[in-house]
């Protein structure tokens, strides 16, 4: 009986084993928690153009927009912990619906694949505004006869936190003027419907006929392909947070104890895949490629972290 229970053991190991060393062995599904055409797809299927070579099955893509990403994380969470299910989504905007509650999942039910893209936000003005550097409009700011406007994505996007921490840190006269989308925020901007827009760099690139940066919110420079801009706390002297648009690749946690080597098979293969030469092909076809900045599940983590430091200090400017 005891010889019976080791070969039973030792078989069922084995095709444990044998079973997650096969994996995928059906398509995955990755959710886009937003309409089809706009920034997550778009970056997306630059990685999955290459990443579904590397596994060898398709990768299906699922859109669910609607409430600030939370109708896709339902999806996601609904189904199992088996690593067949994908979702994108910046870290720094899933963080502020934890914060503000509207996430019914915390970082201890949501895990990471990887970080595909690194999008800085940014300080933009209208192309034929009075202010050439950022300087001259804080200065403009706090003498301003009335609030200059600042456009943002969303009443709760981290866009509107970032234009909160620099009217608070500046001492401008502004108010924050919130759209329904990014896309919205920055039309406004172009049709100088606002002063200001703050938005990410390379989601704003789409209208640089229009608009132009004048600083960003990075610890670092950011590339000066589109705009050649400093960073805030290099032009004002003053200490600003690092605020960027990180657009990862999430699971649910549990799969990395529920199907560890399917797990570690997604993760090693998604950093391959972020180097392949068809996603870099298809990165420089829609004009992405310098932002692709590939974080391992640990260095989302630490991104995480270091938001809610951000939070902590000035998440009161959002209520």
């Amino acid at each position: 009986m005891k010889k019976l229970a080791i070969i039973l053991a030792a078989t069922f190991c084995f095709a444990a084993s044998s079973m997650a060393g096969d994996f995928p062995k059906k398509p995955l599904t990755h959710i886009i928690p937003a309409k089809a055409g706009g920034g997550y797809d778009l970056s997306s299927r630059a990685l999955t153009v290459g990443w579904e070579k590397i596994l060898g099955q398709p990768i299906l893509f699922d859109y669910a927009p609607g409430a600030s990403g939370m109708i896709g994380f339902g999806k996601m969470m609904s189904r199992p912990s088996d690593g067949y299910t994908t979702i994108m989504t910046t870290i720094s905007m899933q963080a502020m619906s934890i914060n503000i509650g509207e996430s019914k999942w915390g970082w201890d039910q949501i895990g990471f694949i990887g970080n595909l893209i690194t999008d800085p936000d940014v300080i933009l003005v209208h192309k034929d505004a009075p202010w050439k550097t950022i300087h001259e409009l804080i200065e403009y700011g706090k003498k301003a006869d009335k609030p200059l406007t600042i456009s943002t994505s969303h009443p709760k996007a981290v866009s509107t936190l970032a234009a909160q921490i620099f009217i608070k840190s500046t001492g401008i006269k502004a108010k924050v003027i919130a759209f329904d989308g990014g896309a919205k925020a920055r039309d406004a901007l172009a049709g100088k419907q606002v002063d200001i827009c703050i938005a990410p760099y390379f989601s704003a690139s789409s209208k640089k006929d229009f608009v132009r940066a004048l600083a960003s919110f990075t610890k670092k420079k950011v590339w000066s392909g589109i705009w050649d801009i400093p960073t805030l706390s290099e032009a004002t002297g003053q200490e600003f947070p690092n605020i960027v648009e990180s657009f990862a690749f999430l699971i649910k946690r549990d799969v990395a104890v529920q199907a560890p080597e399917a797990y570690k098979k997604l993760v090693d293969t998604f950093k391959e895949a972020t180097k392949s030469k068809e996603t870099r092909e298809m990165a420089k076809k829609q004009n992405m490629e310098p932002f692709i900045d590939y974080w391992t599940p640990a260095e989302c983590d630490d991104h995480v972290k270091e938001f809610q430091t951000v939070w902590k200090k000035y998440g009161s400017l959002m209520q």
